[in-house]
């Protein structure tokens, strides 16, 4: 496995989760933030958990994270088939089964790409990618907090704290690659961890505190809230940004996606080291597969005990690291 710095894989990360968040449905409130965050900082433990534990993953486990990355990659290809509607990709062609599959294949395509270069490179370019995302939501976030209306923050909740925590498992689909690539990473991996689950607790708080004030006060009439005021919240006069957050939004669908081929074809290697050739495409169409059988279900029970087992069972599952496996780094 190439070596990359704990900034490079905090990115790769973060790109996913934030491109959960963009697709998140349904109705939130103040207690959908904290919610997050104690879910946040219970995977923050329980990866330090794993990180300090270090050592490859048994093959059991394995088998584990490569079905969990195809169910992954299929939640998120169902996630970019549901808002299609709400930013308008790829226009007319993009209903129907065959509009599925042109958005499916036109992402698979990308995605194929990306993975031929290697962890590395993808996690070079993440960097990037998690910069603009996060000066998009900079920016978004400033105007909501000159122009938007506070007291819609305090708008009350059908739901409560747990099923918000359970919610935020939710959309934590970077477990599973967390626990894969995490021996990659150069130095000390409780750090890398640390830096990773810090960027992730200020970006949801930062989203939340954007959508809140913005789309509080017409919450029941939108499915897609985080969309919806990344649509409504206009920094410039002259200018909308709708655009911006498309090409945003696009590019942290490709680098989701990818990251789930990327650790999903590593994994489906080391299961069957005759197994070289077509890795990624095999895996790309097993999540295409897994998206048409999960497409018309609920995912949010689902994707959350998937997240909850993938957090306890990367622990219990690593073989016995070597002394000083924590700082041991990737050939």
């Amino acid at each position: 496995m190439n070596s990359i710095s704990k900034y490079q894989f905090a990115a790769l990360l973060l790109i996913t989760d934030l491109f959960s968040l963009c697709c998140l449905r349904g109705g939130v409130s103040i207690v959908t933030l904290w919610g997050m965050l104690a879910g946040t900082a219970v995977q923050f433990l329980g990866a330090v958990c794993f990180a300090v534990q270090g050592g490859a993953l048994k093959k059991w486990v394995q088998v584990f994270f490569l079905a969990y990355a195809v169910f992954c990659g299929g939640a998120l290809f169902v996630s970019l088939w549901r808002t299609r509607d709400a930013i308008y990709i790829p226009y007319e062609e993009s209903r129907g089964v065959w509009g599925c599959l042109m958005t499916a294949g036109l992402i698979a395509l990308v995605c194929l790409y990306a993975s031929s270069t290697g962890i590395k490179s993808v996690t070079r370019a993440a960097v990037i990618a998690a910069v603009l995302a996060l000066l998009f939501l900079s920016v978004d976030l400033v105007s909501a907090v000159f122009n938007a209306e506070w007291r819609n923050v305090s708008l009350p909740q059908e739901r409560g704290f747990l099923r918000e925590l359970f919610r935020g498992f939710g959309l934590s689909v970077s477990l599973g690659s967390m626990a894969v690539w995490l021996d990659s990473v150069r130095g000390d991996k409780s750090c890398a961890v640390t830096v990773y689950f810090a960027a992730k607790a200020m970006a949801v708080t930062a989203v939340m505190l954007t959508v809140l004030p913005v789309v509080g006060g017409i919450m029941t009439l939108t499915d897609f809230p985080v969309i919806t005021a990344a649509q409504l919240s206009q920094p410039f006069e002259a200018q909308r940004i709708d655009s911006l957050f498309l090409v945003v939004f696009s590019v942290l669908a490709v680098f989701s996606v990818s990251l789930q081929v990327m650790t999903g074809a590593y994994l489906l290697g080391e299961l069957f080291p005759r197994f070289q050739r077509w890795r990624s495409l095999t895996v790309i169409v097993l999540m295409i597969g897994a998206a048409f059988v999960i497409s018309q279900r609920e995912l949010t029970a689902v994707r959350a005990c998937a997240a909850i087992a993938a957090l306890f069972i990367a622990p219990v599952g690593a073989k016995n690291p070597l002394p000083l496996a924590a700082d041991r780094r990737g050939p």
